[in-house]
């Protein structure tokens, strides 16, 4: 019953939001005013700051160890979204894990398009360096496209012999930029918030004008993934990019790349945010394997959200 009146009212957000033809700064207009009030869980302060000069919002718990951090990377096609659309997720995080996290305002398309949402991203995780939190004590987190934007990372990273995070997770990853992604591949009438349109409008706004072959190349799913960090994923059964996760933990296997994939059945994409009881179960199970990775246990508790 909970499932169904949420994915109902994510039908809504998601046409009120978006439209035939979304005028994007409309778009973030309108999610700046339906999340400019989301908090975080008690005990959970927020504050705002640069992070490597790029806008970030800091969720910091209480007795958070300052020798460690979350950096999380918001999804919504690389075009929309920011910080406070995403902290009922990244406060439970913070609360779950007890560990500080970063959420990420990184430059959006059309008027930036890529690489300037990776470049953002890599100067956030060079600075958290800067300030001494070891690599291995650092997990980077993204939702969407915000989990393809950590994989970016990790492969920069890679082929420039710099330190790899302790552990990468992903929520409802956006692993192919290309019309082989299996958002245009599927049925999409149990997902209520994407749809193959807007996805093709997503990434005709990150990529103007690149051609199909070289979406292809630039995109995760195809690229080599060797030498990351461990991969923790989640995705959602009903979700358009379920295909390429399933995709994206068979190619993982294929070449022995870490990877713990859970998919969760008749749910939706980074239904996360949501306040669901199995949110809050995938939201723990999250910070679990963040934490372990971290820390060698779980510092933190509950989200109780």
């Amino acid at each position: 019953m909970q499932k169904a009146l949420w994915r109902f009212v994510s039908r809504l957000i998601g046409h009120w939001m978006f439209g035939p033809a979304p005028d994007w700064n409309r778009v973030r207009a309108r999610v700046g005013a339906s999340t400019a009030f989301a908090r975080a869980p008690r005990g959970v302060a927020v504050t705002a700051g640069r992070l490597g000069g790029v806008p970030v919002e800091t969720l910091t718990p209480r007795a958070a160890p300052a020798n460690a951090a979350v950096l999380y990377l918001h999804g919504s096609g690389y075009v929309i979204g920011n910080s406070s659309m995403v902290r009922p997720l990244t406060g439970a995080l913070a609360a779950a894990m007890g560990t500080t996290v970063h959420s990420l305002d990184y430059r959006l398309a059309p008027e930036h398009p890529y690489p300037a949402p990776i470049e953002d991203t890599v100067a956030a995780y060079r600075a958290l360096l800067a300030q001494g939190i070891p690599a291995e004590r650092i997990a980077v987190v993204g939702d969407s496209a915000g989990g393809g934007l950590a994989l970016d990372l990790a492969m920069r990273l890679r082929d420039e012999d710099q330190p790899q995070p302790a552990i990468l997770g992903l929520i409802c990853p956006v692993l192919d930029l290309s019309a082989s992604s299996s958002a245009f591949h599927c049925d999409p009438s149990r997902e209520p918030l994407l749809n193959p349109p807007l996805m093709a409008q997503f990434m005709d706004a990150y990529l103007p004008g690149v051609p199909e072959q070289e979406r292809h190349a630039r995109s995760p799913l195809y690229r080599d993934i060797t030498g990351l960090a461990p991969i923790v994923m989640h995705s959602a059964g009903d979700d358009l990019l379920a295909g390429d996760a399933r995709e994206f933990a068979a190619l993982a296997a294929k070449v022995a790349a870490p990877l713990r994939h859970r998919e969760f059945p008749h749910l939706w994409h980074v239904f996360h945010v949501l306040p669901m009881r199995v949110a809050r179960e995938a939201v723990d199970d999250l910070a679990t394997m963040l934490s372990d990775r971290l820390f060698g246990h779980h510092l933190g508790h509950r989200t109780g959200r």
